[in-house]
């Protein structure tokens, strides 16, 4: 079967995040350790824990949209379209959420926030937002933090042991 150009470009796209979320080249250690849902899930694609912190595995749940279209030297932002439907979809998943875009060709990544409920879809990702090393520990000390300042599991429940 011979799939569409926009097929490829995704799933290279796919590709590409799990390369950029386990780079490890200016820490000890991979920060992440992400797991693709496939095609099956309408919001998420993927679900990503955090490595290395101590009793407790953080998470963070991502939709990906990867792009072939002219990213210049000079540009602000990354375009991508991501309809309102499919943000709110994200808002209402519990826990940190995010849309990672993708620019297939050179291969760079950059992410968004989904944490407030959203007004509009999201059409462009600052490039200020690119996943570098900074912006990855960044990312990681963000769910991190959301993680460790709340409780992880319910006070009470019908099927206590």
């Amino acid at each position: 079967m011979i799939a569409s150009l926009a097929d490829v470009i995704g799933s290279r796209g796919e590709d590409i995040v799990e390369l950029a979320l386990t780079d490890y080249n200016q820490v000890q250690r991979p920060l992440f350790a992400p797991a693709f849902l496939g095609d099956k899930w309408p919001a998420l694609d993927f679900y990503v824990e955090l490595n290395g912190v101590r009793n407790c595995r953080p998470i963070f749940f991502a939709q990906v949209k990867s792009t072939s279209a002219k990213l210049g030297k000079s540009s602000k932002s990354l375009r991508v379209s991501i309809s309102k439907s499919r943000c709110e979809a994200l808002f209402r998943v519990p826990g940190p959420t995010y849309v990672i875009g993708v620019h297939e060709p050179s291969r760079r990544v950059f992410i968004a926030s989904v944490h407030s409920k959203p007004s509009k879809g999201v059409y462009n990702i600052p490039v200020s937002y690119e996943l570098t090393p900074g912006n990855l520990k960044k990312l990681y000390q963000e769910v991190r933090d959301y993680w460790l300042g709340m409780s992880r599991k319910p006070l009470q429940s019908a099927f206590t042991i």
